[in-house]
């Protein structure tokens, strides 16, 4: 590691970077005033609309909304602003793009900080370049851009800054961000201090964790003082960043152990650009799954204190077990399984005593034609057994097959039935399986369950007013088992903090009720205070949620919060105890010794406790914790210490994190962290030497930063008075022996490699300070060219998620003192070019270089050394040109790179006169277009890019798109879902069409295309849940070829469905397609979750386009395109061929709706074709198939 030091300030490169700072302070300055008036002037606005706004005036309600959402967001950009007041970043990267072939110098900061809409001069630290900064040492490495693609680069500097209230400290050349030195300086501050210093101090460890995708589960063990809360809290961060299109903030759930942890992330949350985060507790996780069935009134919540005082079985996994066998005999109970016959006999219209009506002529044997099977005791089954449903939701399901079947049969058999048997067959059958409403209480079948788990011997009492988190699991489980007949939209990622309090009953239920939805888990089985509750490992948690590929079980066993001493304190505390904890790796920061002393009266103990606390609070540690061990003596302890000194509030349903003196329960401290710690009178009755009492002060000793005492009157713990055995006492001081001299050798090679003396003491390494401050930087590697006109002159291009690329040019030097040789380069232009936000509107700017380099011309190509010193280019502002875009793939954020136009290359020369030529036909047909859109305005046209308000849909309630019904028909495969029905059918041998809808039914109506005289469409049946009936030809049944060969597979959890070139892999949960070739490589696949959207005049079809190319081929005139990073309209005029959308994995796909159809493959806001009207209809067809789609739309491949 290179440290400067402050006395270096008269340097050139302290200049530098103290301009640098300077220039972006500025900025921030200026950006604060700007969005201050802008956010005044729009609440004006905003309050002039409210005055004339009247409910039936919808373009004021319109422009009163926009202008709101605008405020917001310019309300979020103040706040970012504000922040960046006194230290508008805190790291650096300089490094060589490989696919660029050019230099970049970027500054990373809390927050993105743009001088304009293209000048972005600070980066965001969530932002994928900045993952370089967290990820990797110096020389070769890469990082993922937004698209997925690994991007080569070489990292040539690292730097940390350390500034205080826009004052340049000191800053650190290293090759591990935040090293020991940098983190021991950091950590000694307050507790706010540290906070304000958490991102740039994250380590290698915990971004790997922060940055880990949200689509899968990951499990975190951190010894205590790890970071879990923190790095749980930048992973949402994070993920809201990154994932914006996918991920919103109500979409997250925060599941915490008590209110006080809860209230302490809600007050951090904000620093890190996140609000409207919902937090809870898992008791009020469980009860919010309840719903309707929960009454505040009559129940009430026991914490979960309060649950380690009944059964410990309650918490396990077998527990839960039990409670599934239990749900499927009431399933069972309530479903009659036996085949549903119905007797024609039994309904015979006649008279009987001189009176009209329906009667049961039953008697003796039936004939077989009298009887007709409606539904199979097997489909009854299969259907209970394989439907991942509630018993309410199955009982109405098969209630509605029946009726469908009931009907089927009038249908077939319509003369044998006279319109008053029909009505009483109807009457007779309806309501069969069961009532539409589930009658029974799920309190009074948890109830139930209970008794019959207490016959079995379990000691378990019947709750009957208040229930802990255990119970309220079990009922949540019941709800969702038996009553649910409305699938609510809950969280799509839950971040559970402290997660070794919960024993895994909690855990299944909370998978079974939320099957969609996955989990970030943070906890320390070391620190679980929940006796024969929590968790004691993790094995059948990562049985539970970590089971599929991409799911992850991380490690973080460095801790950051306490000094050796206190870390050294706690871990002999822990070793008393029979279990083996995972390891702790302490960072080297060394503090006073950990002070027990005992006191002769209660009167002392209580006075010598207001006087440390006194005497910490002069020091500066602002935050300070006496922890008891119980609420009723924490209470007692407050109200007997406030009397000495303030204390704060002491009350624990209104007590908050904040400065000052907290006496708090050590169950109330887990996840919290405080400058200073007293442990006020552990005795032996308090903390007898066992597991859980050893976990549970383990918990308290553990809470402090800097300094911990504990104070006692008699009968110490023996967790703290009786001496390790002597094995563990060998093993812990080895362990500890062995990382001071791990760190000392580390610190002793940076040091000698620096020529410093080197000397240790007790405590561990010392190097000499004045040797290392008169020391000459030989580094060898100058930034100096990192600085030239950076705010000035560089062109940053920003995406909608403020990602951006620096783009700069530099001249060429030889990276020596002596002058190299003479290059003479022409004054070219050097056009700078990218893609805007989502409009995909172009901006250039064409630099000149400086006079100096007019005289100089290159005659030679000499090796590129690793950093060279190059001289400024003057940047001078020009017209815009049109450029058509270079076809390199977008960087960063989807930048386009930069192309040198030099007129000694003949070859591009050529290939620039060529280009000059399609630009004037581009042209020459965008002034067409235009004076086309000036008589038809409205109507977009092909190529043309949408309004930002068509590309991302409108809130909507959770889709469910679960298969529940496979019907095999001959013109195709019907699913059925609650959201509509799907129908594959083969349209050739290596293609199929796709259709949905929302409703059961595919109605009559004209065909979609005419070619040549022709019109392509089939008269047909009509197929749906009320029967098959002939009509008309049907768009939907367009192109279908019943000669195809196909077959389908129902293979429980997935439908496989296969034609001579194809196979595909429909998904019942989730809904989608997969489509694949015969030899099982994907082709293509839809979005795993909500892949279908119907909106009132619009639907969505969405896809997993990541890994590859969709372009768009020529249409008439109009040039093709390729859709990566853009949305555009791809149909043609009315009449025309459908539009298609072409990969480079070899399949095209077509879309058959009418109407304009827009693309957008933008990672902010999704990959898709949308097209107008309530139904989606599409052509998947591989490349070998095209044939047969040209000789039906002539279609010209691209």
């Amino acid at each position: 590691m290179e440290k400067r030091e402050p006395d270096k300030k008269s340097s050139a490169e302290w200049q530098r970077e103290e301009k640098y700072l300077n220039q972006t302070l500025d900025i921030v300055k200026r950006n604060v005033e700007n969005y201050e008036s802008e956010i005044r002037e729009m609440s004006d606005q905003i309050e002039e609309m409210l005055q004339h706004y009247h409910d039936n005036d919808v373009e004021v309600y319109t422009q009163m909304s926009n202008t709101v959402t605008m405020r917001d967001h310019m309300q979020s950009a103040l706040k970012r602003n504000q922040r960046a007041t006194k230290k508008p970043y805190f790291g650096r990267i300089d490094f060589w793009d490989e696919t660029l072939q050019k230099e970049e110098a970027l500054y990373i900061g809390r927050g993105g900080i743009a001088k304009d809409t293209t000048h972005q001069v600070v980066v965001d630290w969530r932002a994928p370049v900045a993952n370089a900064y967290y990820e990797n040492g110096l020389g070769e490495c890469s990082y993922h851009a937004p698209d997925g693609r690994e991007l080569p680069i070489r990292l040539d500097l690292k730097r940390t800054y350390e500034i205080d209230n826009g004052r340049l400290l000191d800053y650190f050349d290293t090759e591990v961000i935040a090293n020991d030195e940098l983190l021991t300086k950091y950590l000694a501050k307050n507790k706010q201090a540290v906070l304000g210093e958490i991102i740039a101090t994250i380590q290698k460890e915990q971004n790997d964790i922060i940055r880990k995708t949200p689509y899968h589960n990951i499990i975190v063990q951190g010894v205590a003082g790890s970071g879990k809360t923190t790095v749980a809290m930048h992973r949402i961060s994070f993920i809201l960043y990154n994932y914006a299109e996918r991920f919103r903030p109500e979409d997250f759930y925060i599941v915490g152990s008590n209110r006080i942890l809860l209230e302490y992330i809600t007050g951090v949350l904000p620093d890190l650009d996140v609000y409207g985060i919902r937090q809870m507790t898992m008791e009020q996780l469980f009860v919010r799954l309840l719903y309707e069935d929960w009454d505040e009134q009559s129940c009430s919540i026991l914490e979960n204190t309060a649950a380690a005082q009944g059964s410990m079985d309650r918490g396990t996994f077998g527990w839960f077990q039990a409670l599934t066998e239990f749900g499927a005999r009431i399933e069972a109970e309530r479903i009659c399984m036996d085949s549903v016959v119905l007797d024609r006999r039994q309904f015979v219209e006649g008279l009987k005593g001189g009176v009209a009506g329906v009667f049961d002529e039953r008697e003796g044997e039936p004939q077989p034609s009298d009887l007709v099977e409606l539904l199979s005791g097997k489909a009854i089954r299969d259907y209970v057994e394989q439907t991942n449903a509630s018993v309410q939701t199955k009982i109405n399901m098969l209630n509605e097959r029946l009726i469908i079947k009931i009907k089927d049969e009038f249908l077939k058999n319509g003369l044998r039935y006279s319109e008053k048997e029909r009505k009483a067959i109807l009457k007779e059958y309806r309501g069969y399986f069961g009532k539409k409403i589930f009658d029974i209480s799920i309190f009074e079948l948890y109830q139930r369950f209970l008794l019959e788990q207490k016959e079995k011997g379990y000691e378990v009492s019947v709750p009957e007013q208040a229930y802990d988190v255990y119970d309220l699991a079990a009922l949540a489980y019941l709800y969702k088992r038996m009553k649910e007949t409305e699938v609510i939209s809950e969280a799509h990622h839950v971040v559970i903090d402290e997660a070794q309090d919960y024993g895994m009953m909690a855990y299944a239920v909370l998978k079974y009720c939320m099957k969609d939805c996955t989990y970030t888990v943070m906890g320390d089985v070391s620190q679980n205070i929940h006796f024969g509750f929590g968790l004691a490992d993790w094995e059948e948690l990562r049985k539970l949620l970590c089971s599929q590929d991409g799911d992850s079980f991380g490690i973080l066993k460095k801790s950051y919060r306490n000094t050796v001493e206190i870390s050294e304190f706690a871990t002999k505390i822990l070793h008393h105890g029979s279990f083996e904890p995972y390891p702790v790796e302490p960072i080297i920061r060394h503090g006073k010794e950990v002070e027990v002393m005992q006191l002769p009266t209660k009167r002392e103990l209580y006075e010598e406790t207001a006087r440390r606390c006194r005497a910490w609070q002069k020091q500066g540690l602002n935050t300070i914790a006496i922890i008891c061990r119980t609420p009723e003596k924490a209470e007692l302890v407050a109200r007997q210490l406030g009397r000495l000194i303030p204390v704060c509030e002491s009350n624990l349903e209104k007590a908050v994190f904040s400065d000052g003196i907290m006496v708090l329960p050590v169950v109330y401290t887990k996840g919290l962290e405080f400058d200073a710690v007293l442990i006020f009178d552990p005795d032996k009755e308090e903390y007898p030497v066992d597991d859980g009492h050893a976990k549970l002060l383990y918990v308290a000793a553990t809470r402090a930063l800097h300094e911990l005492c504990v104070l006692y009157r008699e009968d110490l713990t023996g967790l703290i008075a009786e001496p390790l055995p002597e094995e563990k006492q060998k093993e812990t001081d080895r362990k500890v022996q062995q990382l001071l001299e791990e760190e000392g050798t580390k610190q002793s090679r940076e040091a000698q490699s620096s020529g410093q003396k080197v000397s240790y003491n007790q405590n561990g390494l010392i190097t000499d300070r004045k040797e290392e401050q008169a020391r000459q930087n030989t580094s060898g590697i100058s930034a100096e060219s990192k600085y030239d006109n950076t705010i000035e002159n560089n062109n940053i291009i920003e995406d909608n998620k403020g990602s951006l690329q620096l783009n700069k040019k530099y001249g060429n030097a030889t990276g020596k003192n002596e002058p190299g040789p003479k290059i003479k380069q022409e004054i070219g232009k050097v056009t700078r070019q990218g893609i805007g936000r989502v409009t995909g509107q172009k901006t250039e700017t064409n630099l000149l270089e400086n006079e100096q380099e007019k005289e100089m011309r290159q005659e030679t190509a000499p090796p590129r050394p690793k950093l060279q010193v190059r001289p400024r280019v003057a940047a001078t502002l020009k017209k815009p040109q049109i450029v058509t875009p270079p076809s390199q793939s977008m960087l960063l954020t989807g930048v386009q790179p930069i192309v040198i136009k030099s007129k000694e290359q003949k070859a591009f020369e050529a290939m620039q006169r060529e280009q000059e030529a399609i630009k004037a036909q581009a042209a020459e047909k965008l002034r067409k277009e235009k004076l086309r859109k000036k008589k038809m305005p409205g109507v977009p046209l092909f190529g043309d890019m949408p309004e930002n308000d068509r590309l991302r849909p409108a809130g909507h309630s959770k889709i469910d798109l679960t298969i529940r019904w496979v019907h095999e028909r001959p013109d195709g495969l019907y699913l059925q879902s609650r959201y509509g029905m799907l129908r594959i059918c083969p349209v050739s041998k290596g293609g199929v069409r796709v259709s949905f809808r929302r409703e059961d039914t595919f109605d009559a109506q004209k065909s979609i295309y005419e070619k040549n005289g022709l019109q392509y469409g089939m008269a047909g049946t009509r197929t749906g849940m009320t029967g098959t009936h002939t009509g008309a030809a049907d768009p939907m049944d367009s192109y279908i070829d019943l000669h195809v060969k196909w077959k389908y597979r129902d293979k429980g959890s997935m439908v496989e469905m296969t034609t001579p070139g194809l196979l595909l892999e429909i998904d019942k949960g989730a809904g989608n397609i997969r489509f694949l070739t015969k030899d099982r490589k994907v082709l293509c696949e839809e979005r795993k979750t909500e892949c279908r959207l119907i909106e009132a005049d619009k639907s969505w079809q969405f896809f997993d386009w990541k890994k590859e190319k969709i372009s768009i081929p020529n249409r008439g005139n109009s040039l093709g395109f390729s859709m990566k990073g853009s949305a555009r309209y791809i149909h043609g005029k009315e009449g025309e061929l459908p539009p298609v959308m072409l990969s480079d994995r070899g399949y095209r796909v077509e879309v058959l709706n009418e109407g304009p159809v827009i693309c957008c493959d933008i990672p902010s806001y999704g990959s898709y074709f949308q097209v107008a009207g309530t139904k989606i209809d599409y052509i998947m067809r591989v490349e070998a198939d095209q044939m047969a789609a040209e000789q039906i739309f002539g279609l010209q491949s691209s």
